[in-house]
């Protein structure tokens, strides 16, 4: 009898961390969205091009994994400090705003962010650099399907 009372918990705490190893190995992970290798969008930021990649040849209205590269004239990566990216969307006695957080990548001069725009239409981007040498900004035209 007493070596019920003292196995009673071992066989307890065994059951609940195989219960809780078998859910882990059982669930997939969250789906990863392909990004495309051709920019749907690009801007000129000073002496710097902007190319902003998706996962396709537009923004959709439910979210979206935007990906923004910053290259010089040679075509070389550039980091340039802090990035916003912010959406408008202007309509008659209403502005939509739509603001995703950049967040630098492992490689100076790529960033990602995700936006999530809610509503289709022309809206208009504006991106926002801040760094060494300076703050500048640059606004383009986005279709969001």
């Amino acid at each position: 009898m007493l070596f019920l009372f003292y196995a009673a918990p071992f066989i307890v705490v065994l059951g609940v961390v195989g219960v809780l190893g078998y859910n882990r190995l059982a669930h997939k992970p969250p789906p990863t969205r392909e990004i495309s290798t051709s920019p749907f969008a690009a801007v000129k930021i000073k002496n710097l091009t902007a190319s902003l990649y998706a996962q396709g040849d537009t923004l959709r209205a439910l979210g979206n994994d935007v990906f923004i590269e910053f290259r010089d004239a040679a075509g070389k990566l550039v980091d340039v400090g802090d990035v916003t990216f912010e959406l408008d969307l202007h309509m008659p006695n209403m502005v939509m705003h739509s603001i995703g957080k950049v967040l630098r990548t492992a490689t100076p001069g790529q960033y990602r962010t995700s936006i999530e725009p809610q509503m289709g239409g022309e809206w208009t981007a504006k991106i926002t650099i801040s760094g060494a040498d300076g703050t500048a900004d640059a606004t383009l035209p986005l279709k969001v399907k």
